[in-house]
C-alpha cells in the first residue's frame, strides 16, 4: 500500500512541477492580483507550500524501511 501512494506522489510532484512551468508561469503576467499581489508571486508561494506538503507526505509514506539492529 505504502508503494502505491508512494508512485502517486512521485507522479503528482512531477506533473505539478512540470505543468507549473509550461502554464502557470508566463513572462510579464501580472494579472489577476490577490490582496495586490501580482499573480507570480502569490502563485509562487501557493506551488511552493504544496510542494512541501506532498514532500512531507512522501516522507511520511517512503516504501523503505531500515533493518532493525538488535
Amino acid at each position: 500500500m505504502k508503494s502505491k501512494i508512494w508512485k502517486i506522489i512521485v507522479l503528482a510532484v512531477l506533473i505539478t512541477s512540470i505543468g507549473s512551468f509550461l502554464f502557470l508561469f508566463k513572462e510579464n503576467k501580472v494579472d489577476p492580483r490577490l490582496g495586490g499581489i501580482p499573480f507570480i508571486f502569490w502563485t509562487g508561494f501557493a506551488l511552493a507550500a504544496l510542494l512541501v506538503a506532498m514532500t512531507y507526505l512522501g516522507a511520511q509514506f517512503f516504501p523503505h524501511e531500515e533493518n532493525k539492529k538488535a
